[in-house]
C-alpha cells in the first residue's frame, strides 16, 4: 500500500511538473508576440513601491515588467498557485507564498505578508493582486493598504488593456490577449498611506486605490492619457 501511494504521489508530481512547462511554452510565445505602450512612467518613483493590479489583468501586467527587475509577487499554497509561482519565476520575479484561511486551515498568508513586508523594508518592489485570488472582482482588498501602511513604500496603481483579448468565463472575467496584441499599460500617481491611519481609514484607502485603477482604466479604454 505504501509503494502505491508512494507511485502515485510522483506521478502527480511529474504530471503537475509537465502541466506547468505546457503552459510556459503557451504562455512565452504569446507574450513575445505583444506590442507594449507604457505610459505614465513619470509616477513610478525611486526606492520600494508597490504596484496595485487587477486579477483580470496580470498576465499582461506581469508580461510589461519581464525581466525588468527582481519584483516580488503573491502566490497562494495552492496547485493554481504552484503555476503562478513557476511562470512568475520564468518572467524574472520572485514568488512569496502565501495566501488568506480557508475552511480554517491556515494557507501561510501571514508569514507570507511578513517576508513581503521584510523585502519590502530592504528597497523591494513588488505587485499586489488587489482583489485575488478569489475577489469581489475589482474591490481592493486591505492587503496592499497595510503593506504600504507598514513600509512606507507608495502604492502605484497600474492599468492593462489589450486589444484583441480572450476574455474567460472566470470570477475575474481573466483577460489573455490574443497573439499579436496590443496593450497599452497606465501607471497612476502614487498613494502614500498614513502610518498611524485608522481602521475606518484603511477602509478609505482601499476605496481610493479601486477608484483610481477604475479611472486609469477608463483614461486607456477612451485613449485620454492626459
Amino acid at each position: 500500500l505504501w509503494q502505491i501511494k508512494s507511485l502515485a504521489l510522483e506521478s502527480f508530481i511529474m504530471i503537475h511538473i509537465i502541466v506547468q512547462h505546457i503552459l510556459w511554452f503557451i504562455f512565452y510565445p504569446l507574450l513575445k508576440s505583444y506590442r507594449f505602450t507604457v505610459l505614465g512612467r513619470e509616477h513610478v518613483p525611486q526606492g520600494a513601491y508597490v504596484f496595485s493590479v487587477w486579477h483580470e489583468q496580470v498576465f499582461m501586467v506581469l508580461g510589461a515588467h519581464a525581466w525588468t527587475g527582481p519584483f516580488m509577487t503573491l502566490a497562494s499554497r495552492s496547485k493554481d498557485g504552484d503555476y503562478a509561482a513557476f511562470i512568475c519565476k520564468k518572467l524574472g520575479f520572485v514568488p512569496v507564498r502565501g495566501s488568506s484561511r480557508k475552511k480554517n486551515k491556515d494557507k501561510g498568508g501571514k508569514e507570507a505578508m511578513q517576508e513581503y513586508i521584510s523585502r519590502m523594508n530592504e528597497g523591494g518592489r513588488g505587485g499586489i493582486t488587489v482583489d485575488g485570488p478569489r475577489g469581489p472582482r475589482q474591490v481592493c482588498k486591505v492587503g496592499i493598504v497595510l503593506i504600504a501602511q507598514q513600509t512606507g513604500a507608495p502604492i502605484v496603481p497600474v492599468v492593462a488593456v489589450g486589444r484583441p483579448v480572450w476574455e474567460f468565463n472566470s470570477w475575474d472575467r481573466f483577460k489573455l490577449p490574443k497573439f499579436f496584441s496590443k496593450v497599452t499599460m497606465l501607471y497612476g500617481e502614487p498613494i502614500l498611506v498614513d502610518q498611524d491611519a485608522t481602521p475606518e481609514r484603511i477602509d478609505e484607502y482601499c476605496r481610493l486605490v479601486e477608484t483610481r485603477m477604475k479611472e486609469l482604466e477608463q483614461r486607456v479604454r477612451s485613449n485620454d492619457y492626459r
